[in-house]
């Protein structure tokens, strides 16, 4: 994640593989990342009450109906992203 001198964050992953590189503010679903930890197989986020409706997309629709029940005054919500 970077966000020295920038406005707004932005990710920037690199895969060892190929040596690729992706610098995105988003994924393709509009889902913003919010990363706290990371390895080599997966990626945990924090998710904020109002980036919800953005994980319609990508989430199984039992586990969107809990985002969905959750409150406000919940702990915070974590969502592990395994990488392909």
């Amino acid at each position: 994640m970077l966000t020295f001198g920038l406005r707004h964050r932005i990710n920037l992953f690199y895969r060892k593989d190929d040596g690729k590189s992706f610098f995105f503010e988003k994924t393709a679903e509009g889902v913003l990342l919010h990363p706290l930890a990371l390895n080599e197989d997966f990626l945990t986020c924090i998710v904020f009450n109002e980036d919800f409706p953005n994980y319609e997309k990508v989430l199984p629709s039992e586990e969107y109906k809990k985002l969905e029940e959750r409150l406000e005054d919940d702990n915070p919500c974590l969502i592990k992203f395994y990488f392909k």
